[in-house]
């Protein structure tokens, strides 16, 4: 994984000024501009930001029409949802009107516009790193060129649960409490919220998941066995083990459950709870309580 696996939260908060906005938006996506299109009421926006990793939600809400124009050099694709209400898009010279439940995909470069976004359009805005799409993309032998840029219906299929994936990790990263604040509970979790994206933004993603995959060799299983059993206490990832055994996802896991049985991600769940076991064995229980070795190794109590 490259770098520390960055989990943050900013609370729900009522903004009453365009400055206290972009204060909280800008340095949580990439920089932007907003205008009120409308001065006759007041400026105002309930807006929450939540990150883990490569993945940073907005649930926001304004309360007058605005406009935002993204600057180019982003650093992440981008996705508006609103979950009620619409707003008007211009991506790369396509015009967008999007609908309550209808998601518009942004690549990183080129012209990206929302050009209304109407008070009390209640939106989710996803931003998903660049390279961690591209690694994603690679353990797959696609690129960039197989991404496509369009509105998703997320009121069904995989559309339908991928929002579903989001709003529970905005919800749980809105609670202190979510285990979801340990990184080796949410790296997983963000994996499946990452290849949920691609499923339904790339149809060759999608369809290289349903091709039949070669399992892995036993030496390549035996590697991925080693980072796990050496590595259980860092936010480990079936893509991340894959990469560095030299395999794809798909090989990793068919080869894990011809050799072993269960899923790479089954198997790194049995260690942590085998050491959780442990350590809650020789804590002090003065000094440690369960709850607290619990959700440090990604377990609830």
């Amino acid at each position: 994984m490259d770098g520390p696996f960055v989990i943050a939260a900013i609370p729900q908060a009522r903004l009453t000024s365009v400055e206290a906005l972009l204060d909280r938006s800008v340095p949580a996506f990439y920089p932007h501009t907003v205008n009120q299109l409308s001065g006759r009421q007041p400026f105002a926006a309930d807006c929450q930001i939540v990150r883990a990793g490569p993945i940073t939600v907005a649930d926001a809400t304004p309360g007058a029409d605005i406009r935002m124009d993204f600057f180019e050099g982003r650093t992440g694709y981008h996705v508006n949802i609103p979950l009620s209400g619409g707003f008007r898009a211009r991506h790369r010279g396509v015009d967008h009107a999007a609908a309550a439940q209808t998601a518009v995909v942004y690549r990183p470069d080129g012209e990206a516009v929302v050009t209304d976004w109407t008070a009390g359009t209640h939106l989710l805005a996803v931003k998903i790193d660049r390279a961690a799409v591209e690694r994603t993309l690679d353990h797959t032998l696609l690129s960039q060129s197989d991404m496509v840029t369009s509105s998703v219906d997320v009121r069904a299929g995989h559309g339908r649960s991928w929002l579903r994936l989001l709003r529970q990790l905005t919800t749980q990263l809105g609670d202190p409490d979510s285990v979801l604040h340990q990184p080796v509970a949410a790296a997983p979790f963000v994996e499946t919220v990452l290849s949920g994206f691609l499923m339904i933004a790339s149809p060759a993603y999608r369809e290289a998941l349903e091709r039949p995959a070669e399992p892995a060799r036993p030496a390549a299983v035996r590697d991925a066995t080693d980072i796990i059993e050496a590595e259980a206490h860092l936010p480990l990832t079936t893509a991340e083990i894959a990469r560095r055994c030299h395999v794809s996802v798909r090989t990793l896991q068919e080869g894990f459950r011809r050799h072993l049985g269960v899923a790479p991600m089954a198997y790194l769940r049995s260690v942590r709870l085998a050491r959780a076991h442990a350590e809650l064995s020789a804590a002090d229980p003065a000094r440690h309580t369960v709850g607290t070795i619990a959700r440090r190794w990604g377990f609830t109590t």
